[in-house]
């Protein structure tokens, strides 16, 4: 489940690229628009499942409330990011999330990290360094673009890793992956809903007009596809390996973005993928 997982998050970013590249729309509009067809693909299956009602619909709602608003803010910034960088460029910096987990629980709780943590921080550190070698042009990694946005989406993947399980647990996949989506949905597209001049026939005109409906439907499905399978990933087993084997999604898509997509300094973007991945996955290991 977690590698279907990873493969369709690779799909859904080439998806989301082309999107963004072909149809001139916002990062806001694009991840929004995937999100609600996220959800409408999921409903169906939803309405036709057996089970009735969340569990628990309290932890639920407070799941969804704060990782509604911490994830309507990365896959903003994660939709900045793939228009304004390659994917070999800015993929790869997802995996530095995990240091967010380790630094909080050293910061808040005073757990020390196991000494598996401390090469994975080596690896993550090395990786960063190699990337910011295949920026090109003697730039610092920072100021390349969209590697802010997504150190942004990092930042807030580490800090709401937790809500996705708690939604799981008192919902289920399919409920969490519908309500989820709607969460986020909302607050990327309210601005073209509520905009002058008709924002829902706008959209719906762009899409047909300019050739994008099967981009746009692309990006949905893998959207919900790649997440079911995660959900169901994490009522199986834990959170940190479902998100190990999910990240090697950054690294399928790297290839893809040298090898089909031609960008540039490959050769020294794919091996710091390679490193960042094993820093994570060393990350991870070490917090079970």
């Amino acid at each position: 489940m977690a590698l279907l997982t990873a493969c369709c998050e690779s799909g859904r970013d080439l998806a989301v690229r082309r999107l963004l590249q072909r149809s001139g729309w916002t990062a806001a509009r694009v991840m929004g628009l995937s999100c609600l067809i996220s959800a409408a693909l999921t409903l169906p299956w939803l309405l036709l499942a057996p089970g009735g009602w969340p569990s628990d619909g309290t932890r639920l709602l407070l799941a969804l409330a704060a990782g509604g608003l911490v994830n309507a803010l990365a896959f903003w910034a994660y939709g900045r990011a793939l228009a304004r960088g390659d994917l070999s460029l800015v993929l790869p910096l997802i995996n530095l999330s995990p240091l967010v987990l380790l630094f909080s629980g050293w910061w808040l709780l005073g757990e020390r990290p196991a000494p598996a943590a401390l090469a994975g921080v080596a690896l993550l550190v090395l990786g960063a360094l190699l990337l910011g070698r295949g920026t090109g042009g003697g730039l610092p990694l920072l100021s390349s673009p969209g590697a802010r946005s997504m150190l942004v989406v990092a930042v807030l993947w580490g800090l709401g890793a937790a809500f996705d399980k708690v939604g799981v647990n008192a919902g289920g996949s399919l409920t969490w992956v519908v309500l989820f989506n709607l969460v986020v949905a909302v607050p990327l597209l309210a601005p073209e809903l509520t905009g002058s001049g008709g924002g829902t026939a706008r959209l719906a005109a762009a899409a047909t007009s300019e050739g994008l409906l099967l981009l746009v439907l692309l990006c949905g499905l893998t959207g919900a596809v790649g997440m079911v399978c995660q959900m169901e990933a994490l009522r199986q087993t834990a959170v940190v390996h479902v998100i190990a084997i999910k990240r090697l999604s950054t690294l399928m898509s790297a290839t893809v973005g040298v090898t089909l997509l031609d960008e540039p300094r490959g050769g020294l973007r794919l091996p710091a993928a390679a490193l960042m991945l094993a820093g994570a996955i060393a990350v991870l290991n070490a917090a079970r």
